[in-house]
């Protein structure tokens, strides 16, 4: 077949389709040519699967009610591939097909499905119903026996084994089902309803003359019990007119445990703090290890700092509430300023109780004295681009503790590029500096990071909590600066980066700006609140090392190495420094060596001088040494000094 025909064909089948959806005939040619799911295998031999029958509820049955089945096979190929696109015609006596021929078409995988309904519903016993299948000229089928129900069937003996149960008992239930002449019907489905409660079995089909069975639950599928008066109500799926209840009494539940059920540890911000204050724990109450509703729980407050509240704000008192629909009482939780761990009591008239765990009031807004600053390495390679240092800001609030999780710290920078900001976890989070233009001329890049918090203070009055007038601000700070210049004041006209912050309150004096954190006199006011900053200083230095200040003695030789010709940065971090002595005095009768005495090689990562200091030993007028530098991008510098 050429494509144009394969085209033709293909849609013939979906016009032929089209007018099966709309109940104008079914398929017509079962003839037609396929291929198996992977669209390229022509079919050789097909199967058909056994017949499936579902009711409406989607239960496999074999009985066909007056509300009809869905009938269904799979088509497969030698190789067990689904077959798609195959024709399956459906056929039965006393049947009614949801199409109008019985045909239909298989889908991607290889499954056919119509639905069936009885011709009479007077009509009962067993006929056999018929796919047959056809695919690529091949065909294959399959059989099955289904029987016909009548729609007069009942429900009888509808009987409880126990109508008295203890909360979260059980209890057996029976039923026959049969025809308004007393003739057992197997096959039927019966299904389980109740006001409150659940069963092992909620859709039974009956067998071995027309029993059913399933047992009830005095508790739902949450896990709640069930008291009172309820009932249990039992309904056919072929004739939902046919019903029969029954009652039961349940024995109301006791409380027999009270479990702390909050999993996670619970670290809650100071009230001043800026974040989020409050918190929640819970209990759950049991009885015989299934929840319990409605039960009078008493909570009591057993440790806690003095400013700490619960259940409701402003308060400190026990309290008694109700267990809600799960078996949960939830507490809420309000701190004060005061740090300190907290201990909660929940207990059941019956005298059981628990207490909460891992509940704390530990975090605090950020401080100054608290704030700083650490890098991977503070010396790059200033001639190339890309060569980075992280810098991590660490934080804590006025006792040491954590400070919220998310808070933001800003950076800005004099040279090269470094990230705008980082949020913290644990108290401390990190961003990348990296060379690239521009490149101040010093080869000194200053890095000033801020962020949100309070001043350093001493709180006189010992209730942690600032009182303007009352505590001490040890080290008040306003509006800021970053010290391009490094002389601690702020420059307009070399454009230093400048951060405003407005007066609120009184004035009051600042404190001396210093390079670590710069200050802007005149700025600052009696309030507690704050932009506090951190400043370091990050080297962009030469891989070419320069050389000064030699000095030799009989017993040491000393110089210092820089990273630029401006003798103001050090080599950069990971530079290895190598000296060699070159005796030149043999008739001497002495070997000069040189040790390394002060200095670091490779230059440490945090480079804190560019001092080196050789002891010598048997060394003389005449000899020389030879100094190496290998910087991290290979970069080779030589010296040599004659002594």
């Amino acid at each position: 077949m050429n494509k144009k025909q394969l085209i033709t064909k293909l849609s013939a089948i979906a016009v032929s389709i089209l007018l099966a959806s709309c109940g104008g005939g079914g398929y017509y040619d079962n003839n037609s040519s396929n291929t198996s799911n992977n669209g390229n295998t022509t079919v050789s031999s097909i199967t058909v699967s056994s017949i499936t029958l579902k009711d409406t509820n989607g239960n496999n049955v074999s009985v066909i009610s007056s509300q009809g089945v869905t009938a269904q096979v799979t088509v497969k190929d030698a190789n067990g591939n689904a077959v798609s696109g195959a024709i399956v015609t459906f056929s039965g006596t006393n049947m009614v097909f949801s199409t109008t021929n019985g045909t239909v078409m298989t889908n991607a995988d290889g499954v056919a499905t119509i639905g069936i309904t009885p011709q009479d519903s007077s009509v009962t016993g067993y006929y056999s119903l018929t796919a047959s299948a056809t695919s690529n000229s091949i065909t294959s089928s399959n059989s099955a026996s289904v029987g016909f129900s009548r729609t007069n069937i009942v429900i009888s003996n509808f009987s409880l084994a126990s109508s008295s149960l203890e909360s979260g008992g059980s209890t057996l239930v029976n039923l026959i089902t049969q025809d308004d002449s007393g003739n057992y019907q197997n096959g039927q489905t019966v299904n389980f309803t109740t006001s409150c409660g659940s069963f092992s079995t909620s859709s039974v089909v009956s067998s071995n003359e027309g029993n059913v069975a399933t047992t009830y639950y005095a508790y739902d599928a949450a896990g709640n019990l069930c008291s009172g008066s309820q009932t249990i109500t039992a309904t056919l799926a072929a004739n939902t007119s046919a019903t029969k209840t029954a009652s039961l009494n349940i024995t109301a539940a006791t409380a027999t445990s009270i479990v702390y059920t909050t999993s996670t540890p619970i670290k809650l911000a100071i009230l001043d703090s800026g974040s989020s204050s409050t918190g929640q724990i819970e209990f759950t109450v049991y009885s015989n290890g299934t929840v319990l509703k409605n039960q009078d729980v008493t909570l009591s407050l057993e440790k806690a700092p003095s400013d700490f509240k619960f259940i409701s704000p402003g308060n400190s008192a026990t309290k008694v509430v109700k267990s809600n629909s799960a078996g949960k009482v939830t507490v809420n939780l309000y701190p004060g300023n005061t740090p300190g761990p907290v201990e909660i009591k929940a207990s059941l008239p019956g005298g059981f109780s628990a207490l909460s765990k891992n509940v704390t009031v530990t975090t605090g807004r950020a401080t100054q004295q608290s704030f700083s600053l650490s890098f991977s390495k503070n010396s790059l390679q200033n001639d190339v681009d890309g060569d980075t240092a992280t810098i991590t800001a660490m934080l804590a609030d006025r006792v040491g503790n954590d400070v919220p999780n998310g808070t933001v710290v800003n950076f800005t920078t004099e040279g090269g590029k470094i990230d705008g900001s980082c949020s913290t976890t644990d108290s401390k989070c990190s961003v990348t500096l990296r060379t690239q233009n521009p490149r101040p001329a010093d080869g000194r890049i200053t890095v000033l990071a801020y962020v949100e918090g309070d001043k350093t203070y001493t709180d006189v009055n010992g209730d942690n909590i600032y009182t303007a007038g009352v505590d001490l601000l040890t080290n008040n700070i306003g509006s800021f600066f970053r010290d391009d210049n490094e002389n601690n004041s702020y420059d307009s006209q070399n454009g230093e980066f400048k951060y405003v912050r407005s007066i609120s309150g009184n004035s009051q004096t600042c404190q001396n700006s210093t390079f670590e954190e710069p200050n802007i006199a005149g700025t600052c006011d009696d309030q507690l609140s704050a932009i506090l900053r951190q400043q370091i200083i990050i080297y962009f230095a030469s891989s070419t090392a320069t050389i000064a200040n030699i000095a030799k003695t009989s017993s040491q030789l000393s110089f210092n190495l820089y990273g630029n010709s401006a003798l103001t940065t050090p080599l950069p971090s990971g530079t290895t420094v190598a000296m060699t002595a070159n005796d030149d005095t043999a008739t001497n009768n002495l070997t000069c060596t040189a040790d390394l005495f002060d200095g670091s090689t490779p230059v440490a990562n945090n480079v804190q001088s560019t001092f080196y200091r050789y002891s010598l030993k048997g060394c003389a007028s005449g000899d020389s040494f030879k100094i190496t530098t290998t910087a991290p991008n290979g970069k080779i510098s030589n010296f040599l000094i004659n002594y």
